[in-house]
C-alpha cells in the first residue's frame, strides 16, 4: 500500500485569508506558530493519493520464464482469470509429450503383465484339477504316491509363478499412477506459464517487457481492484492524537484555493510508522514518524488512481 503525505498546520480563522505580501506573512507566523503549540490547531492537511480501498495489489508469478506474450497493458481493465501474459513453457511442454509416451509403454507392460497373471491362473486351475484326480487315485491304488508328489510340487511352482506375476501386475500399475503424477505436475507447472488476474480491477502499472526474463515471485505490474476510492494518507505524530474517525475533511488540488471535495475520516492506523519512501524530496522523508489514516470523500472534480490532492483535517482545538 502506498502511502504519501506532507503535513502542514494551519488556523482555521486563517484560512480563508487573501494573496497579499501582508496576508501570507501572518500565515506563515500562524503556521509557524501552531507547529510549536499543536493545541492550537484547529485544522491538519495532508498530501493524500487517492487509491482502492484496500490499496494496491502488486501481481508477480510463482514461477519464472521468458515473457512470449504480453496480452494486457498499463490502463487495461481485468476480469479474475483473464490473462495478462504468457511464458515460454517449451521445456514444460516437452516434458509432458515425454511422459505421455512412457505411460503409453507402461500400459502395454501393464496389459502383458496381466496376461501372464491370467495364464498362471488358468494353470494353476488346470494343475489342482488334475491333482486332485491324482490323490483320489492314489487313495485306491491306481496312482503312485510319487506321482502325486510331483504333480504337487508343479502345482507349487505355478503358484509361485503366479505371485510373481500378480507382483509385476501391481508395479506396472503403480508405474502408471506415478507417471501420471509426473503428468499432472507438468502439466500444472506448463499452466503456470500463463499469468493470470487474481481478482477484477485496473492494471495502473506494467514493467514486464515482451522477450525479457520474468523472475519467480517478482513484481510485474501493479493492480487497482475495483471498488471503493478512498484517500491514503499519513498525519505527522505531533497531531496523531488530534485527529479522530469520523472528522469533516476538506478536499483540494495541491497548491490550490478552492475545495473540490468533502469527506470523513474513516481510518487511523492504531500505530506510529516510519514515513512512505515515495516522497518527492528527500528532507519530506527524514526524522518524524506519521499515524496512516483514510479518508471516504466525494469530488466535484474526477479524481484517478494516484492523483495526489491535499486533504484538511477538521480537528478540535483543546483551547
Amino acid at each position: 500500500m502506498h502511502r504519501t503525505v506532507l503535513l502542514i498546520a494551519g488556523i482555521s480563522i486563517l484560512a480563508s485569508c487573501g494573496g497579499n505580501k501582508k496576508e501570507e506573512e501572518q500565515l506563515e507566523k500562524a503556521r509557524l506558530d501552531s507547529l510549536s503549540r499543536p493545541e492550537n490547531v484547529s485544522t491538519v492537511s495532508a498530501i493524500a493519493k487517492v487509491e482502492p480501498e484496500g490499496g494496491l495489489v502488486e501481481l508477480s508469478s510463482n514461477t519464472g520464464g521468458n515473457i512470449i506474450a504480453i496480452r494486457k497493458k498499463e490502463g487495461d481493465t481485468v476480469k479474475k482469470g483473464d490473462v495478462i501474459l504468457l511464458l515460454d513453457a517449451e521445456d514444460e511442454q516437452l516434458s509432458s509429450d515425454v511422459l505421455r509416451k512412457e505411460i503409453t509403454t507402461q500400459q502395454a507392460q501393464a496389459a502383458a503383465d496381466q496376461a501372464n497373471v491370467d495364464q498362471y491362473v488358468a494353470e494353476l486351475k488346470e494343475k489342482e484339477r488334475d491333482l486332485s484326480v491324482s490323490e483320489r487315485l492314489a487313495q485306491t491304488g491306481a496312482e503312485t504316491k510319487q506321482n502325486v508328489a510331483e504333480k504337487r510340487k508343479e502345482r507349487d511352482v505355478i503358484l509361485a509363478n503366479l505371485e510373481s506375476a500378480r507382483g509385476k501386475a501391481r508395479a506396472s500399475r503403480s508405474q502408471i499412477q506415478t507417471l501420471r503424477t509426473q503428468l499432472s505436475q507438468s502439466q500444472v507447472a506448463s499452466g503456470n506459464k500463463t499469468i493470470t488476474a487474481i481478482q477484477d480491477g485496473l492494471i495502473v502499472s506494467m514493467d514486464a517487457k515482451l522477450g525479457s526474463s520474468l523472475q519467480a515471485f517478482t513484481p510485474f505490474a501493479t493492480l487497482a481492484p475495483d471498488g471503493k476510492l478512498v484517500l491514503h494518507g499519513e498525519i505527522d505524530e505531533m497531531f496523531a492524537n488530534r485527529v479522530a474517525v469520523g472528522q469533516s475533511v476538506s478536499v483540494r488540488y495541491i497548491g490550490g484555493k478552492n475545495t473540490i471535495g468533502e469527506g470523513k475520516v474513516i481510518f487511523l492506523s492504531p500505530v506510529l510508522s516510519d514515513k512512505s519512501i515515495l516522497y518527492e524530496t528527500t528532507a519530506e522523508a527524514q526524522d518524524r514518524r506519521v499515524r496512516e489514516f483514510k479518508v471516504e470523500f466525494t469530488s466535484n472534480d474526477p479524481l484517478l488512481i494516484n492523483h495526489k490532492v491535499e486533504c484538511t483535517i477538521q480537528v478540535k482545538s483543546q483551547t
